[in-house]
């Protein structure tokens, strides 16, 4: 075991330092986690759809560097090691190695090991979750049964969308101990109305989803996502499966095999909770109120693993063999440009700061994203700042170039877009002006980029653009 949590440890710290900084959901993690408890804390919690107890566990943190902060997230990646060997070995002890190992070198949990969100410590506390399920229901002692309740409750207490595993694991259990009454339901709604789970935040869920359309291939790249080295859902899943052929082998080798040791440890009970949460979570996005990615249903994660893991014991030799080729294939990744710690953070703000800082003019444009986002790594002091926002969006709607009016003549300005939301060029706008498939916001930011830069070209001088990641930086002096 000391040498597969060491090999986990050292995958989890290869290449931690992320020289383009956070990209915008680690920023809120931080933002949110750095606001004082009674400075305005729990205003923005309520304000994201997720739930609190991750930013109380990052807010001691908060001071230090981006790669502190990335540790924070290798801890319980690491943690989660020896724990899923705890779960393998309620079945058996080779089956406890073969669990921790499938853990330690999976690709997706070292990616969100690195990453300055919950997921990590959500796969822990799913983890412990699917521990205390098997020995409540092996033992039955109060014991278990409590813990078995606690880890629900930081489920919930770190994720919304927790709540339809949470929702389908009690289901199972109280069909296994024949326990329907009313006590254990009334038991379960109370610790959803004291989480806050049914009103602020599910209501805020749907409108944060704008970006995604489910299909079929999110279905698909849920299972590549979890066993390959290729992560392709992180945002939205392309519309072909094989959308590369160069990678084709990478995707599809490691996750047949981990399919077969699925089928072949497959236990009804608790693939109940799996095929029920993934139908829920595909009906919900089906109907536009969820983007269907894989790290929200990271809960079922430790089942996956877990089946794999018995399923290759049950193999035999030939369960060792496939664990083998699996574990290589994702180690092997490692030397490669694609794997997963060595994926560049398009979106991080760090770009934008190291950009700005460079031009230095003298007043500030953000389009997309407000001026907040970029204090960690710009130096914004004495600089006029403007914005064009999701929240003000609608003020610039007929006339986003309006807002260089602002911009004193004979003065600089840089214009920060953001590409992956702006990336439409005024012929496609004109021609598809009445699709309504096509995310409102892509249009809105889309309109704002064209009709700035044209204004730019018009009204302005010494027009000089840096691009680098996801993003374009415009710098230019008003000369009328």
């Amino acid at each position: 075991m000391f040498y597969i949590i060491l090999l986990g440890l050292l995958l989890r710290l290869s290449y931690i330092v992320k020289p383009e900084g956070m990209w915008n959901d680690e920023y809120v993690s931080w933002y949110v986690a750095s606001t004082p408890f009674l400075k305005g804390f729990w205003q923005e919690v309520v304000k994201q759809c997720h739930m609190p107890l991750y930013y109380v566990y990052l807010k001691p943190f908060t001071g230090l560097s981006d790669t502190i902060l990335r540790l924070t997230s290798v801890i319980p990646g690491v943690l989660a090691i020896p724990l899923m060997y705890a779960v393998g070995r309620e079945h058996s002890k080779r089956c406890g190695y073969y669990a921790a190992m499938i853990t330690s070198v999976l690709s997706f949990l070292i990616y969100y090991s690195q990453e300055i969100r919950f997921y990590s410590l959500l796969f822990l506390f799913s983890a412990l979750s699917l521990l205390f399920t098997i020995r409540y229901l092996k033992y039955g002692d109060k014991k278990n049964f409590v813990l078995y309740l606690l880890s629900n409750v930081l489920i919930l207490s770190t994720h919304i969308i927790g709540a339809i595993y949470v929702f389908f694991s009690f289901l199972y259990v109280m069909y296994r101990k024949k326990k329907f009454s009313i006590i254990y339901v009334f038991m379960f709604f109370l610790l959803l109305w004291f989480l806050r789970l049914p009103v602020n935040f599910l209501r805020m869920l749907p409108a944060s989803q704008w970006w995604g359309h489910f299909s079929y291939t999110n279905i698909l790249f849920l299972f590549s996502d979890y066993f390959s080295p290729i992560l392709t859902n992180n945002v939205t899943a392309p519309p072909v499966f094989f959308y590369d052929k160069s990678i084709a082998l990478w995707l599809t080798i490691p996750t047949l095999i981990a399919l077969a040791g699925m089928i072949a440890g497959f236990k009804k009970g608790l693939g109940f909770i799996v095929i029920s949460t993934i139908t829920v979570m595909s009906v919900i996005a089906a109907c536009g109120k969820l983007v269907f990615i894989t790290k929200y249903s990271i809960e079922i994660l430790p089942i996956l693993i877990l089946f794999t893991a018995i399923g290759f014991v049950r193999l035999k030799q030939k369960g060792a063999i496939l664990l083998l080729i699996f574990a290589a294939f994702h180690l092997a990744a490692l030397f490669t440009p694609n794997y997963v710690t060595r994926l560049k953070r398009n979106e991080g703000h760090k770009i934008v700061g190291d950009i700005l800082n460079y031009q230095d003019s003298q007043n500030v444009i953000f389009t997309y994203y407000e001026p907040d986002r970029f204090y960690r790594y710009a130096d914004l002091k004495g600089k006029k700042l403007y914005f064009i926002s999701k929240s003000n969006r609608f003020e610039y709607m007929d006339n986003p170039a309006s807002i260089l009016s602002k911009i004193p003549v004979g003065q600089s300005v840089s214009v920060v877009f953001l590409d992956s939301v702006s990336f439409f060029d005024e012929d496609f706008l004109y021609n598809n002006k009445n699709n309504t498939e096509i995310p409102e916001m892509f249009v809105m930011f889309s309109n704002v980029k064209n009709s700035i830069i044209r204004r730019l070209d018009r009204d302005f001088k010494d027009c000089k653009l840096a691009r680098g990641g996801y993003w374009t930086v415009v710098k230019a002096v008003r000369y009328k």
